[in-house]
């Protein structure tokens, strides 16, 4: 995982975080909370997706109901937060649901995994029940790391100097001789065309084991500068894609660690390719393996033969 894409979920935790916590305190207090809630929860070392999935579900929890100690620290009192009254008005359940589902958009049956997750029953009447809610007008940090002094953005000022450079353009060319209709303005350059998105070709959607919830198997097909994809395997689980296993033959799988802690191989193939896997057991398109307890990834190779 790159530098870039732990800053931007960092962020992005840090955002949600702010939005579940129950009403009160400034907004730099409410941010120094949920800054300390996402730092306490997430691995020191960057451990893959996977460990980001299940710290995630550790900062949903807390932010709904923060330890004490963790609001004496920050000084956090009751009471309103700015802009968002109506979003503090609600239970925690519905708080998180409603900051889940509407305003971090994440689809139907992720927000019910999470919600199974945290302990909220009753996740699809729930769901209902926020989809049924007027528009809350909720109104998140603009700056949701960084907390104290906020570096003003230094494009208005770059924008001004450039009105004003424009300004005293026209006006030097107005006390000449030279007619304002005379002076080109370099057209802007043509946008570049968008570049082809990537395609998923699924292999397989379902329950997975242990508890999992659901899962699905797919195989990715990046487009090339030159033409042509790369194709990359990928476990979509909880709203995060888990690398797996090369798919250019058709084929995938991957070690996964199901939430009680076990781990399992899962292999699934593109329809009309045929495949077996030694030790494993099918289930409609889905081979799993299953595998030791622990926090490490099995080193045992699994093998996927041709059917």
């Amino acid at each position: 995982m790159t530098d870039s894409t732990a800053h931007r979920r960092h962020r992005e935790l840090v955002r949600l975080s702010y939005l579940i916590l129950p009403g009160g305190g400034s907004e730099e207090a409410r941010l120094v909370l949920a800054r300390r809630i996402v730092e306490r929860s997430l691995p020191r070392r960057p451990q893959g997706p996977q460990a980001h999935a299940e710290a995630r579900v550790q900062v949903f929890r807390q932010s709904m109901r923060p330890p004490r100690r963790l609001r004496a620290a920050v000084r956090l009192r009751a009471g309103a937060p700015p802009g968002n009254a109506a979003l503090a008005a609600l239970s925690p359940e519905e708080r998180v649901a409603y900051v889940l589902s509407r305003v971090a958009g994440m689809r139907r049956h992720v927000v019910r995994e999470l919600l199974a997750d945290l302990g909220v029953p009753g996740s699809r009447e729930l769901l209902e029940r926020v989809d049924a809610m007027d528009d809350l007008r909720v109104v998140a940090p603009a700056v949701a790391v960084r907390v104290g002094r906020r570096r003003r953005s230094g494009l208005p000022v770059l924008a001004a100097c450039a009105a004003t450079c424009v300004l005293a353009g026209v006006a030097v060319v107005q006390e000449s001789d030279v007619p304002v209709a005379a002076v080109r303005i370099p057209a802007p350059p043509a946008a570049a065309p968008a570049p082809p998105e990537p395609q998923d070709v699924r292999y397989w959607r379902g329950r997975l084991p242990g508890k999992g919830g659901t899962g699905e198997l797919l195989c990715r097909h990046d487009p090339l500068p030159g033409g042509g994809f790369e194709r990359r395997g990928l476990l979509v689980w909880r709203g995060e894609s888990i690398p797996a296993r090369d798919c250019a033959d058709g084929r995938t799988g991957l070690w996964w660690r199901s939430p009680a802690g076990r781990w399992f191989y899962l292999a699934a193939a593109e329809k009309g390719t045929e495949m077996a896997v030694s030790q494993g057991r099918r289930k409609g398109a889905l081979w799993t393996v299953p595998g030791p307890r622990g926090k490490r990834a099995p080193e045992r190779e699994i093998a996927l033969l041709k059917g």
